[in-house]
């Protein structure tokens, strides 16, 4: 007769087993999302970074600019949610190595904010407002998750202000002259119409500096 103890001990290993490869699909179908809406986004910034050559180029500005500027704006947003989500996966999943898709987001996130100067240049300047969000990537950090929380308030209120996630302890050359152009030397800082805010910075303060009503 089998003993109880190896019936319980038969069952746990099933459910553990099973639960084990149920989390690790998972994690898996997570790490499949956040890959494919990462590459949509490049593909959708490579795109708009092509037809503003192309504007430049043939001096066609002034059919191509606003296109390029609704484009541009719904870019930013859906980056910044990628990386809210990109967040929540870093710290939830147990299997899926996330390492090669903050590195892509970080690059996208850079290309689109130089994009973005680049517009404003050669389409005049828009209504978007630009806040630079530097935080730790590899440590966590109190009042980032105060500050982004912050930031998730302003731009939820305001679709004017459009956020770009610089982690800090990257050695990604072009973050680093990012980093040393606007002194940025701890964590939480904000760089808002090229003013820098050392810490925690209050939502009133932000949304003050953005003309966020």
């Amino acid at each position: 007769m089998v003993s109880v103890y190896v019936k319980a001990f038969v069952i746990t290993a099933v459910l553990f087993i099973g639960n084990f490869f149920f989390v690790k699909y998972l994690d898996d179908s997570r790490g499949a999302q956040l890959r494919a809406e990462m590459s949509d986004i490049e593909e959708q910034v490579q795109s708009s970074s092509t037809l503003l050559l192309y504007s430049q180029t043939f001096n066609d500005s002034a059919e191509l600019c606003p296109i390029l500027q609704q484009e541009t704006e719904k870019q930013v947003g859906t980056l910044y949610r990628l990386f809210g989500e990109l967040q929540t996966a870093s710290e939830a999943n147990v299997f899926t190595d996330t390492a090669s898709i903050k590195s892509r987001f970080v690059l996208t996130n850079v290309q689109l904010w130089l994009y973005l100067q680049q517009l404003e240049k050669a389409c005049g300047g828009t209504d978007v407002v630009s806040v630079l969000y530097f935080y730790p990537d590899k440590r966590d950090c109190l009042e980032c998750r105060a500050q982004a929380q912050v930031l998730n308030d302003v731009t939820a209120r305001c679709a004017h202000v459009r956020v770009f996630a610089f982690p800090t302890d990257t050695d990604v050359p072009v973050l680093q002259a990012i980093k040393a152009k606007y002194g940025v030397t701890r964590e939480p800082t904000l760089v808002i119409n090229d003013k820098r805010f050392d810490g925690l910075t209050a939502k009133d303060a932000v949304m003050a500096e953005t003309g966020c009503a």
